[in-house]
């Protein structure tokens, strides 16, 4: 209990407004995992102090040297696109609750990127992550052991696998949200190895086969294909920073790809064999296949019908579900499943300029990934790009959320090193 206690001493500043918002902060990312319904009162909290502490002026120095130009005005346009579509919109009260599940979008940049990066140390940040992280585990832990119960009870292993195991909880988020807190947990390990006390280096690598475990019984397929894309990355990337311990790192990439190959071939249902299945069955003219390929063309046909201002914010489901009614595609259509793929979801509501928002989004954390050679850069625009290619991210809170505060979180991660690198240097010196 001293020990906890100190750290959070540690973590106080002498701005109290800081201090009263990153205690705010904490909460919220522990519960970001678990529900998006704390999300808004927190936001208005912070919101308010953020008024509440007047220095316009220092707050804009503090957004220019964050890095909040272009980001900041992107992310703006992201929260305006909504309202780009509500000339076009008949449904109105859709339209406003898309505006309103972006507010994230807006109030990010306006609460992380004019603060003091001098405020922001590492520790702040991690511990932010670790509360993230935290409430992952958390979640899967409860989703792993009610599985197991249901399996035991009913004596069928799908309890364990897809929406089954996540019940309630949309499983490609779910496994997001999961692969990024691996990410975190494998950048440490690999970057203090060493210096990692016995116990808590067995307790971190417990904790990574568990999230690879639950990653796997989520099923969703591009989780699993992200998953290992990512993994090839961040393999390649430690090898990079410590090429002695290539063996080691080539040993986990292929540990992490038979473990997958081995589950999916034992697995009750192989929904990679049955996604290729589907798609052969339309090509025999049956119209009851559920394939994204069938999904992404009702999207597509709808959207260039609509060009170039598209269909307005709160009516692109409905006109995919007419598409779906007339293609024949009643799976589709009595579901009802949306666009699952955010730049098409963008084209088909808000037309080119709807779609060229979405873009310049990614431009930032891409630009500043390589500006810096920051590698959670990078790995939060993959994932954001990879995930948005067959899900519609920004139309879901769980989406919106977790990407609009992740990335200024990274950038003054990105700040806070840097800063740190610089004292380094002229200490040495």
């Amino acid at each position: 209990m001293n020990k906890l206690y100190a750290y959070w001493q540690s973590l106080r500043t002498p701005d109290r407004y800081f201090n009263i918002s990153y205690t705010l902060m904490m909460p919220m990312m522990l519960l970001l995992p678990f529900t998006v319904f704390f999300m808004w009162p927190i936001a208005v909290a912070l919101l308010a102090l953020w008024v509440c502490q007047w220095n316009w002026h220092e707050k804009w120095e503090n957004f220019k040297q964050n890095d909040g130009i272009p980001y900041g005005f992107f992310m703006l346009g992201i929260f305006l696109i909504p309202i780009l579509g509500l000339p076009n919109s008949t449904n109105k009260s859709i339209a406003w609750s898309v505006f309103e599940g972006n507010i994230w979008f807006l109030f990010a940049p306006l609460i992380f990127l004019t603060t003091s990066a001098k405020l922001w140390s590492r520790r702040h940040i991690s511990t932010l992550f670790i509360l993230f992280s935290t409430g992952e585990i958390i979640l899967l832990a409860f989703f792993f052991i009610r599985g197991i119960y249901n399996t035991i009870e009913t004596g069928l292993i799908d309890s364990m696998f897809n929406n089954i195991f996540c019940f309630g909880w949309h499983h490609a988020y779910v496994s997001l949200y999961a692969t990024f807190a691996y990410f975190l947990i494998f950048h440490y390990i690999t970057e203090n190895n060493r210096n990692i006390p016995k116990k808590r280096r067995i307790l971190l690598y417990t904790v990574a086969i568990f999230l690879t475990i639950n990653i796997f019984c989520l099923y969703s397929r591009s989780g699993i294909l992200i998953f290992l894309l990512m993994h090839l990355i961040w393999s390649g990337y430690a090898i990079y920073r410590k090429p002695s311990r290539w063996k080691c790192f080539a040993g986990i990439i292929l540990l992490i790809f038979s473990f997958f190959t081995i589950l999916i071939l034992l697995a009750p249902t192989n929904r990679f064999t049955e996604y290729y299945l589907s798609l052969e069955h339309e090509r025999d003219n049956d119209k009851q296949t559920d394939g994204r390929l069938i999904i992404w063309q009702a999207a597509w046909d709808s959207a260039v019908e609509n060009l170039p201002w598209g269909v307005g914010t709160g009516d692109g489901d409905e006109v995919i579900m007419n598409k779906y009614h007339e293609n024949g595609h009643w799976i589709g259509y009595h579901h009802p499943y949306n666009a699952h793929n955010q730049f098409l979801s963008a084209l088909l509501t808000n037309g080119i300029p709807g779609l060229v928002l979405v873009l310049l989004y990614f431009y930032t954390p891409l630009g500043l990934a390589i500006k810096h050679r920051d590698i959670f850069l990078l790995t939060i625009f993959l994932l954001m790009f990879l995930n948005c290619l067959v899900e519609c991210m920004f139309d879901r809170r769980a989406g919106v959320d977790f990407f609009a505060i992740m990335i200024p979180l990274l950038i003054l991660r990105c700040k806070s090193l840097t800063m740190y690198n610089e004292q380094c240097t002229m200490y040495n010196e």
